[in-house]
């Protein structure tokens, strides 16, 4: 029975963004299949029927968790841990591959995707993990932390999804900096990754490296600080060329793309380029529902997943565009306002976490469509196409509702 003195406490600012997002994911799902589908299947709707079947199933998660209390979530969260790993190892073995990948259950014409259920799982099992410890006071810990990120990304990287993989190592940095249980492994973590980005651009590197140590200098850093920050970031710079052989060959050459999309106009430029021309073209209106040239002429494929931010900046415009941006910002600014109101750390920390999930999501989609970031497989919440990616926001969501409504004690 549904109790609507919960629903009455509920966060209002979220199911607002929620329509709104919905109504602009189905509007760009439908534009952006539609001279397609009426070619080959005869059916302008069949993306979006299948979206919003997975709506439906994302309503009753959303519905499910929001009406659960959250702190049952801590006590599930080793079974739930273990769960995770179970599915990710068994989708490289047992999943169905598709696009050089394998990272599906197929069962008859549906897919899962383990991966994106993953992230919340992370999410859980992060919050509950910080909860019990305010700091990480020893190198046990410490090991603990990275073991129980690490198991999962590696089985992730394998797949190969280096986006999802990706988005693992951003929960993790943006929970440690929101809980602040370790600075000096939260500086561990992510100096190195800045290392790796200048790294190509030898020169700056080393002027980041002459920073760090003036840094290390000024704060009177004891000698294991320099061995181990400014070490880890020589390291990791000189095994940038060995970390390159490992990517996949089409993981290489996104990012050769993304420094020069020109060089590979017709190949994995392609993308890009088609994208950055649809949302220049859309100007400050767009060209109109089922307008847009790009999109309805198909120059990009697959746009309804990955790139459907092109088709909105195109047909609606940088209004439009800016409009579904703020929608996004709207949810990113609740989460962490409910993180700030929760009424424990295990709460705050669940919300912190799937605020960074969702900042990360929007900045790396739609940076990759407009070309300030090289393309991965990331899609844009709440609207691109895909049922697992939508069910897990759905989650996300009602999770942030459960954490709402119990932030004061409600009187019955």
């Amino acid at each position: 029975m549904i109790n609507l003195r919960m629903l009455k406490v509920s966060d209002f600012w979220l199911w607002g963004a929620l329509v709104g997002l919905l109504c602009f994911s189905l509007l760009a799902i439908f534009s952006s299949t539609f001279s397609a589908q009426l070619k080959i299947h005869g059916a302008a709707l069949l993306y979006v029927k299948r979206q919003f079947g997975a709506l439906l199933v994302g309503l009753l998660c959303l519905s499910g968790l929001a009406y659960l209390d959250y702190q049952h979530l801590k006590k599930a969260a080793p079974l739930l841990y273990l769960l995770m790993i179970l599915m990710l190892a068994a989708v490289i073995f047992a999943g169905a591959a598709g696009m050089g990948a394998q990272r599906w259950f197929q069962i008859g014409s549906l897919s899962f995707q383990p991966s994106e259920l993953a992230k919340i799982i992370l999410i859980i099992g992060l919050a509950a993990f910080f909860s019990e410890r305010s700091k990480l006071e020893n190198g046990l810990d410490t090991a603990a932390l990275l073991m129980m990120v690490g198991i999962p990304f590696l089985l992730i990287f394998k797949q190969p999804d280096l986006g999802t993989a990706l988005v693992f190592l951003v929960i993790l940095i943006g929970m440690l900096a929101y809980s602040w249980a370790s600075p000096k492994l939260l500086i561990l973590i992510v100096t190195p990754l800045i290392s790796i980005v200048l790294r190509p651009l030898f020169g700056v590197w080393l002027i980041y490296l002459l920073t760090m140590a003036l840094i290390l200098f000024l704060t009177r850093a004891t000698i294991w600080d320099w061995l181990l920050i400014l070490g880890l970031n020589i390291v990791v710079g000189v095994a940038v060329p060995f970390i390159w052989v490992l990517l996949k060959p089409y993981q290489q050459q996104r990012l050769i793309t993304f420094l020069n999309p020109g060089a590979d106009p017709y190949g994995t430029g392609y993308h890009s380029l088609q994208s950055q021309i649809a949302i220049g073209s859309g100007g400050l209106w767009g060209k109109g529902f089922l307008h847009g040239t790009q999109t309805q002429l198909q120059f990009i494929p697959e746009q309804h997943s990955d790139f459907i931010f092109s088709a909105i900046g195109e047909e609606f415009g940088l209004i439009g565009a800016g409009f579904v941006l703020s929608l996004l910002m709207v949810m990113v600014w609740r989460a962490f306002v409910i993180a700030a109101e929760a009424e424990n750390i295990f709460g705050s920390l669940l919300a912190a976490g799937i605020g960074a999930m969702t900042s990360f999501h929007t900045i790396a989609n739609v940076g990759m469509t407009v070309g300030l970031l090289p393309v991965v497989g990331i899609p844009l919440p709440f609207i691109s196409y895909g049922g697992t990616s939508l069910v897990l926001n759905m989650m996300a969501l009602g999770i942030l509702q459960s954490i709402y409504m119990r932030r004061k004690k409600i009187l019955f």
